[in-house]
């Protein structure tokens, strides 16, 4: 399981100064969600991606990495891993293809069986062996047949009607849009987790949108209802919510 970040700014920031004091709670989360760290910054017609198998309330790279590197939107995954699946740089989020950066937090089955709607040309791109990669390269596909905005909203319909899933919460951003979803099985969730735990809350304002996991002081944010999507324009921040 894990916990997501995601903001869209109208100038390039660091993320810690977009989201203000609370980004240190946030922070506090991944002593619990520290197998990996991972940051995507979504420059014009790139995203970079930097990541470590570490906690990143531990890491030195960490601190250095988010107070230096200043892009208009981001990606920001701590990543506690599901059983069974390894712990390793592979597998470890925001995986990423050309401009396009996807984090995900939750468990897909049978996530083998992803492959099968897989383009081959996105298939040959996979390093690791999780679920969270084989929904980014199914989106992938869906992107490449149907555009950017349409392909994801396809691909989460379809992972949604014949798929099992603890969570599909996910977060994904291009040059254009940032797209956030918000779908959770209340009846498939790990016995652990509460019924907050895969809440998402965003705020936007003149300066961006931010969007995030739970867990920390959100207070006065919005949240994502179960069972939708937030699409937001990064050239002019509007934005909708869409139902799934």
């Amino acid at each position: 399981m894990c916990r997501l970040m995601a903001y869209s700014s109208k100038t390039p920031v660091n993320l810690p100064e977009f989201m203000g004091q609370g980004f240190s709670d946030f922070l506090k989360l991944s002593e619990v969600h520290n197998d990996s760290w991972g940051l995507a910054l979504a420059n014009p017609d790139s995203a970079t991606v930097i990541k470590e198998v570490a906690s990143a309330a531990f890491s030195a790279r960490f601190s250095e990495v988010i107070s230096n590197q200043s892009a208009p939107g981001a990606l920001l995954h701590f990543r506690w891993a599901s059983p069974g699946l390894g712990v390793t740089h592979e597998n470890a989020h925001p995986f990423s293809f050309e401009d396009i950066a996807f984090i995900h937090n939750g468990a897909l089955s049978p996530y083998e069986a992803v492959k099968s709607l897989i383009a081959p040309e996105f298939e040959s791109l996979r390093e690791g062996d999780t679920d969270s990669e084989l929904f980014f390269l199914y989106l992938l596909t869906e992107i490449k047949s149907n555009g950017f905005v349409d392909g994801v909203v396809k691909g989460i319909k379809n992972l949604k009607q014949n798929f099992e899933y603890s969570s599909i919460n996910s977060m994904i951003i291009n040059s254009d849009y940032l797209i956030v979803v918000s779908e959770h099985d209340p009846l498939n969730k790990p016995s652990w987790t509460d019924d907050l735990y895969y809440q998402l809350r965003y705020r936007i304002d003149e300066n961006g949108v931010a969007v995030a996991s739970s867990g920390w002081d959100q207070s006065g944010w919005i949240l994502m209802e179960n069972h939708s999507i937030l699409i937001v324009n990064r050239h002019d921040l509007t934005h909708q919510v869409k139902v799934i």
